[in-house]
Parts: C-alpha cells; structure tokens; sequence
C-alpha cells in the first residue's frame, strides 16, 4: 500500500449482509487501488524505486541533523552554540522559516512561510522523485561540471522532498548562504534584499506530478535546480551583487527622496527605483536563471531555470528552434544587451546567452549593475527574438527576427488581423519602443552609439501610423517599464 497515504484497515466480513452493507467501502478500496496502480506505473516509468519513496521518521532526521551541524570538516563550520540553537528549534518541532544561522536575517513580511514537512503526501514526494530522476539524466548530460559538482556536495536528489533544517546547514557550512521560506512569488525588491544579505528565497509547494515547466518557482526549481550553483563562486557572488545593485538603487532614491516634498515627483523617483532594479533583473535572469557557459568546445547549461526543466535542458542546448548568442559579460555593450532585452516566463526561452568562460561574470559588479541598468532604461528595447547588429551568434533561431519586424508586426496585425502580430514580448516592446521615438526621434542613434554598430531605424511609415492610435489610446497593453515620463 501507499506509504504515507490513509488506507481501510478494517478486516472484510464475508458474509452476503455485510457485503451488501459495505459496499461503499469496497468502492474505496478499489479507487485506492487504482491510484496505488497509477502510482506505481509512474514510478517505473521514470525509473524510481518504488520502496525508495519513503520519508525518514523525525529522529532519523534529526539524527542527521546532529552529524552534520557537528561536521568541522567544512568550510564555514557552525559554532557549537549557535548549533545547538538550531538543533534545539529542529528538535522541538518549529517548522523551518528561516535560516538562523550567521547574525543576518530579513523581513518577508506577508511572504514569510514556514516547511511542514512531514504534511507532504505521496503524491508530493513521487513527484519530487519523478523531477529529480528527470533531472538527473538530463543534468549529467548538459550541466557545466562545477554544478554536477555543487549536487553532489549538497546531496540534492533522493526520493523524498529534502528536510529544509538539514539542507539549510548543509548550504551553509559550504557557502554562507541560508534558506527563506516564502509563500509566493516574492517582488523584485524583496528577492534581491534576500541577496543582499545571503538568503536564497525557498518556495515549499511541489509541482504537479510529471509536470515539466511551470511559470512560478516551486520546490523542483528553488531547491533542484539553484542550490548547485551557490557552489559555483562567481555566480554566488554575482547573486549578492545584484543584492547589494539592489541596496544601492533605493539608496540613492531615499536620498532624493529626503530632499522632495511633491508628490508627484516622489512618486515618480519610487516609480524609478523600481524600474532600475527591473534592468538589473534582465541580467540575473538571463545568466543566474538561463545562463550557457562554453566548456571544452561544448555549450553546458548553468543557469537554473533551465536546469530544474529536464524539457527546457535538452531545448535550451540541443534543439535548433531558440537563438545562441556568445557574450563577454565583461564588455558593457554584451552587458547592456541584456538589460535591454525583454523576455517572457510563459514558455522556454527563445534566446540564450552563452558566456565565454565563468571568470567573466566577476566582472558584473554592483557598481556595473546600476550604471548598465541607468543606460538601459533611456533606450528603446530589444525582443528576446530579436537579432541585434553586433551580436555574436552561435545559432539563428527559428523565431528569430530583425530588430525592425516586431513593428511592422505590430502594423499589419492591427489592418489585417490575419497577419502574425507576435508574442506579447514583441508587441509590448515595439509599442515602448515607438512611444520613446515619438519623444526622442534619434533614441535609434543614441542605442546605435552604445552598440557600437547602426541599428535599424524604424520602418518609413510606421510612426505616421502609430501617433494618432497613440493618442486615442489605442494601446492598451502593458509595457516594462510601466512609465516613461523621464524620457522626456
């Protein structure tokens, strides 16, 4: 029977009356069947053992609890107080919420969660055992090796969803960094001041049983596709430098702030600390999330929303439908195409960013981060379809268009409604882009000057189209980002 699922145990009467009389029982008796059957099936069809699907007891983990805080053969061991500290929450039952053990910590505020673990179902865990064996095979066939190496170290895998207490220490004792629970999706503002202070946002909901790709985080992305690369120190320290990019935008927007009384002009300088950080959130993701790296003449995947999709894994390296591009992160043009380019998180990705070698990201500083993210936000925008001048591509992709298409799209959607007009991404960067030429008529030059190459104008025609449905207000899509007051 199920392990951890609540099954009859009453003895069956064979009598004809009690037959007749329990129907309803045997009726559930066969359903749970069928499920267990079900189940089963699943497990042997990603290959996971079936007796493997077992939870530890409470004892059984806090005794590997205990071994491990007492580890001192580690890079940052535990102090014995602090340890006992932790062991003590763990042993009393207190669900895991946060790590506690360094003398940081941060305020999640209604996102704060905490892990019942031993509340998740069977169905959870063969999830979990599913993604993971997914996982596995694609991962040691396209992961970089400092990330096969971080999953062996912090043990990520098995066949149960891991203990957040134990799996906490383990990251710590190697990193510094520490686990936070949260119960959603968490703001941009939030997530980076996470960094800031080397706190990993955890969510605790498992996905769907054999589902592959989902837009929000889950346990299958927080903990079995990110917790590798925490071992991997240039895109460990890149996560805090976003943090601290973070602390330094609102920074300087407190300081401006103290100094203002209009309203309307505070408004606007909140308004602009948010859309900053949104650039230095285009960096993070197109290299922490969906980064490539060349390793011995081959492209491997180090970025963890692709790795934590066994289909996106395969797609992101093998298929010829998404665009490759090389970068050197250390180049402010390579850097600054990806604060200008726009992306969606509905599907895979269609274009990927390849770095060169890991020593690159070094180079992406706070300081860098901010400036990049201030040069961004005054230029008009790129698809993540798009094909920019100057770019050095690996592979064209199948849905790769020049930098000028997505307005002509956008036109011949709106005469014929039988003419392609795109995705969301295309159409909502083209109507940014179309509403910043019609303030600066020569932002096409200004973005051809930071590229270092003459990017498109856009096509005769279109701005004498687009102004008057502008102004009747036509265009009711949103845009990132949401204003653009200051480019005037």
């Amino acid at each position: 029977m199920l392990r951890g699922a609540a099954m009859p145990t009453c003895s069956y009467n064979t009598s004809v009356n009690a037959s007749v009389a329990s129907e309803p029982f045997f009726k559930e008796v066969s359903a749970v069947d069928a499920q267990e059957s079900r189940y089963r099936q699943i497990a042997a069809r990603h290959n996971v053992a079936w007796d493997s699907i077992t939870p530890l007891s409470f004892q059984d983990r806090l005794a590997q609890l205990s071994e491990c805080l007492a580890n001192r053969n580690v890079p940052y061991p535990i102090p014995q107080d602090r340890a006992d500290r932790y062991f003590q929450s763990a042993r009393s039952g207190e669900p895991f919420r946060i790590g506690t053990l360094s003398d940081l910590s941060v305020d999640l505020g209604p996102y704060a969660n905490a892990q019942l673990v031993d509340t998740y179902t069977f169905e959870q865990h063969l999830s979990w055992a599913c993604l993971i064996a997914q996982q596995q095979r694609s991962k040691h066939r396209y992961a970089c090796t400092e990330y096969l190496q971080g999953e062996k170290l912090f043990q990520i895998g098995g066949s149960v969803i891991p203990d957040f207490y134990l799996l906490n220490a383990r990251i710590y004792q190697q990193t510094l960094w520490q686990l936070a629970t949260v119960n959603m999706i968490i703001p941009a503002e939030l997530f980076f001041t996470c960094h800031s202070r080397r706190f990993f946002p955890v969510t605790t909901f498992m996905r769907a049983l054999e589902q592959d790709y989902l837009q929000e985080p889950d346990i299958g992305h927080d903990v079995a596709g990110h917790v590798s690369t925490f071992t991997i120190p240039v895109v460990a320290k890149l996560m805090q430098s976003h943090g601290v990019a973070r602390n330094m935008i609102y920074q300087e927007r407190d300081e401006a702030l103290a100094h203002t009384i209009d309203p309307a002009r505070r408004q606007a300088m909140k308004r602009r600390g948010d859309e900053l950080l949104l650039y230095a959130e285009r960096i993070y993701w197109f290299t922490v999330e969906f980064g490539l790296v060349r390793q011995e003449n081959q492209i491997r995947a180090y970025g963890a929303g692709i790795l934590s999709s066994p289909g996106e894994t395969k797609f992101s390296i093998d298929s010829n439908r998404p665009t490759r591009i090389l970068i050197d992160p250390s180049n402010d043009r390579d850097l600054l195409r990806l604060a200008t380019t726009d992306y969606l998180i509905s599907e895979y990705q269609k274009t990927y960013f390849v770095i060169r070698r890991f020593e690159l990201l070094e180079s992406i500083t706070p300081e860098r981060i901010v400036r990049i993210a201030k040069t961004a936000s005054m230029l008009p925008h790129f698809s993540w379809r798009d094909l920019v001048p100057g770019d050095h591509v690996l592979q064209v992709g199948e849905s790769a268009v020049s930098t000028n298409e997505k307005y002509l799209r956008l036109a011949f959607h709106s005469l014929d409604t039988h003419c392609q007009q795109g995705d969301e991404c295309l159409t909502r960067t083209a109507i940014r882009n179309l509403r910043i030429f019609a303030i600066r008529p020569n932002a096409t030059q200004e973005l051809s000057e930071h590229f270092g190459s003459q990017i498109p104008s856009v096509p005769a025609g279109i701005m004498d189209w687009f102004s008057p449905r502008e102004s009747a207000g036509e265009f009711t899509q949103v845009t990132r980002p949401m204003s653009l007051q200051d480019q005037s």
